[in-house]
């Protein structure tokens, strides 16, 4: 295709001469559209650890502060970093970039080799019938669309206050072109470290990011694909310029990778439109709190009251809130992770419930009552788990929760992705086989974290937490309550 190579020739070019942007000798851009991953970093040579691959000034990241809507309007400028903030603010400013400035922007060269609408893969521009393959997923309820209209909204009246000068001359801002832009961003952008804030913004109008951090585009650093296991790049802030520097050792040939933070592939798919075919460094599955409920009223025959009654009062006591130091416990969903780790939050909750269920008339407790009965055991429990062990009802609770989670799942979730990916160049076909791919990595999550409990805690009888708890031993027969109904 001569016009994606021409814009990559543009691009190398723009780099060099008008960027000025220090590229090594040992690296190149090539085109890997081949394998689905478009333009990507290669090395020609062996590349040492610690070796700066390229280099870029700071005046050629696009940003807030170096858009050409600030510098022809410098009186936005505080309010587009101080009160409509980065994220909204970069979305303006590039707005306006690509849809007045167009060529006469120093980053023309750079806009040409951003992927087009049609080559973007995240779930924002995923089909109702498409996100149906995602399901059971909890990502599917994280798409965001409701916030991103809502977003739009406040971008349009954002331009309106702006006045007429840059209204008219940005004209209509369609729903399209904002969700591509605000796409590009998601994919693209980096929180930079502003390393002097009072050289970044020497008229003193604004300061620059309170947490020291402006969001930004980066040319060059945003061609790099990312993957959990083989990032080998990384970027480093200087005063002046930014460094992208090897991690380890690269061979010639090999790619050059960086990474975009501890996302699961479904978070990278909804994200950046991609996933690792290989399982994410970072996958988990989630227990909803829906299906945590559902198997204690279905399988242990726990009403449904009494379980909403002990969450409500967890959610709303501020005394339980201070035994847990202002740590929630009660979350819509649990992560269980790929390396077999539960996140404590899902075992002190199930131990809380495994405890309370088994308690003389927890049943005729009233709201006072329960938040007493809660307390006390929430304190309990909190020094058992944290100590690195578990009761045997909560052990047995949390693989029947997770059993149930799993029976949510299709059947082609539990077999592998084949590796002919590759060859898929159809987008639906492409995006089946990524929602195919995110539900076998939350699968296989969610599989190993089943024995994670007997594996990661010491399991005592729970006679033993119970005489702690009442100070005096109890029947027998009161253990009834947690036990699994037969099926």
């Amino acid at each position: 295709m001569v016009e994606y190579e021409e814009a990559t020739d543009a691009f190398k070019l723009w780099l060099k001469e008008i960027a000025g942007v220090k590229m090594s000798g040992k690296i190149g851009i090539v085109d890997l559209r081949g394998v689905n991953q478009g333009r990507s970093v290669v090395a020609r040579e062996g590349i040492e650890r610690g070796e700066v691959l390229f280099e870029i000034p700071r005046n050629v990241i696009f940003n807030v502060a170096t858009s050409q809507l600030v510098c022809r309007f410098p009186e936005l400028k505080s309010r587009l970093l101080n009160e409509i903030g980065h994220w909204e603010g970069l979305i303006v400013c590039l707005l306006y970039e690509m849809k007045v400035v167009r060529e006469g922007s120093l980053w023309w060269a750079y806009f040409q080799v951003l992927p087009r609408p049609d080559e973007i893969n995240s779930l924002m521009y995923w089909s109702d019938e498409q996100l149906e393959g995602l399901k059971p997923s909890l990502i599917v309820q994280r798409v965001g669309v409701v916030e991103a209209k809502e977003m739009y909204q406040r971008v349009l009246e954002y331009v309106k206050q702006f006045g007429s000068s840059v209204s008219d001359e940005l004209g209509n801002v369609s729903w399209s072109d904002f969700v591509y832009v605000a796409s590009v961003i998601m994919s693209h952008s980096f929180d930079v470290q502003v390393v002097d804030a009072q050289e970044q913004d020497p008229d003193g109008a604004t300061n620059v990011a309170s947490d020291g951090y402006m969001k930004s585009m980066i040319p060059l650093a945003d061609t790099l694909n990312a993957d959990t296991h083989k990032c080998n790049a990384n970027l480093v802030y200087d005063i002046n310029s930014l460094k992208m520097c090897a991690t380890k050792r690269i061979s010639t040939g090999e790619q050059l990778y960086n990474i975009y933070g501890d996302h699961p592939n479904s978070e990278l798919l909804r994200r950046y439109g991609y996933v690792e075919w290989s399982g994410s460094k970072f996958d988990f599955g989630e227990l909803p709190m829906e299906t945590v409920l559902k198997v204690l009223h279905e399988e242990y025959r726990i009403d449904m009251a009494v379980l909403t009654q002990i969450v409500d009062t967890i959610r709303a006591s501020n005394q339980i809130a201070d035994a847990f130091e202002g740590e929630e416990v009660v979350l819509g969903a649990y992560d269980c992770y790929s390396d077999g780790q539960i996140v404590p939050e899902c075992v002190l909750f199930l131990q809380i419930i495994c405890v309370l269920t088994q308690m003389p008339d927890v049943r005729s407790l009233d709201t006072e009552g329960m938040e007493r009965m809660l307390l006390r055991i929430a304190k309990k429990c909190l020094q058992l788990v944290q100590s690195g062990k578990i009761t045997k009802s909560c052990a047995k609770l949390s693989e029947c929760v997770i059993e149930a989670r799993l029976k949510e799942y299709p059947s082609h979730a539990f077999r592998e992705i084949s590796p002919d990916h590759y060859a898929i160049s159809d987008i639906d076909s492409l995006r089946q086989r990524m929602a195919e791919k995110v539900l076998q990595s939350e699968v296989l999550s969610l599989q190993n974290c089943v024995k994670s409990l007997e594996h990661n805690y010491k399991v005592i009888p729970d006679t033993k937490l119970l005489d702690n708890i009442t100070k005096r031993k109890l029947p027998e027969n009161n253990n009834k309550n947690v036990k699994r109904v037969k099926r």
